[in-house]
């Protein structure tokens, strides 16, 4: 599926998002045993894809780190794995399960600096504020955010993109599964806050150029950047 969908993208496109834990899809119950190594043989058939298609990969993974398991993100490109973020803030059940990653994540992308949520963490501004502080661009966000929290899910990604003056680049589940209904709307969100892409019926994939003039014209607008570095000082 992650190849077919890679193949499917714009031929301009550099960097792609998929939802949380977008290898297995979300069920608790069989994420233990199909947990993988990172780096390890599934990242480098990811990184086989990255490199046929031209195009980096934002994917979601059960990852084994010994005896913890942890939700995390991987950025992969032909050169293999790049960055590695683990969820921070566990919903429900997934505290049962996995150990939480106690770090902000960067990686340098051809789109420019990012930083990365999973799911429940889009819900604490404060996480996302430590990729303000680092210069960030743009926000990789996975999820499997649920039908029943769908208006909260655009309105959290609209409004980190708008805190942090950058493009949040959002991608979520859609469709049932282990008695989740999952809401969809996998969307981009621009430094103003406004949705400049989103899925909708039968489409499964949506894109943006990521413009410099639009980060710096957003910023000017709302310069709560430069305030929140003055007031730190």
């Amino acid at each position: 599926m992650i190849s077919e969908l890679a193949e499917s993208c714009s031929v301009d496109t550099q960097v792609t998002v998929f939802p949380e834990l977008s290898l297995t899809g979300y069920d608790l119950d069989i994420l233990p045993e199909h947990a993988i190594e990172v780096p390890g043989q599934e990242t480098d058939a990811l990184s086989a894809i990255a490199a046929d298609s031209g195009i980096d990969l934002v994917v979601g993974a059960p990852e084994r780190d010994g005896r913890e398991l942890y939700n995390s993100l991987l950025y992969i490109s032909n050169n293999g794995v790049e960055a590695v973020y683990r969820k921070r803030r566990s919903w429900g059940d997934e505290a049962d399960i996995f150990s939480t990653g106690t770090e902000a994540t960067t990686v340098e992308t051809p789109l420019g600096k990012a930083g990365f949520l999973l799911c429940y963490d889009l819900n604490f501004p404060e996480l996302s504020m430590e990729y303000m502080d680092a210069d960030c661009d743009l926000l990789f966000v996975s999820a499997a955010w649920r039908q029943s929290y769908a208006s909260d899910w655009q309105l959290l990604a609209r409004a980190r993109a708008l805190d942090n003056t950058c493009y949040v680049a959002a991608a979520n589940h859609r469709g049932s599964q282990s008695g989740r209904v999952h809401a969809g709307g996998s969307l981009i969100a621009g430094p103003r806050g406004d949705v400049l892409s989103k899925t909708t019926d039968g489409m499964r994939i949506v894109g943006c150029p990521i413009q410099e003039t639009v980060l710096k014209s957003g910023r000017k607008r709302n310069p709560v950047r430069e305030a929140r570095r003055h007031q730190s000082r």
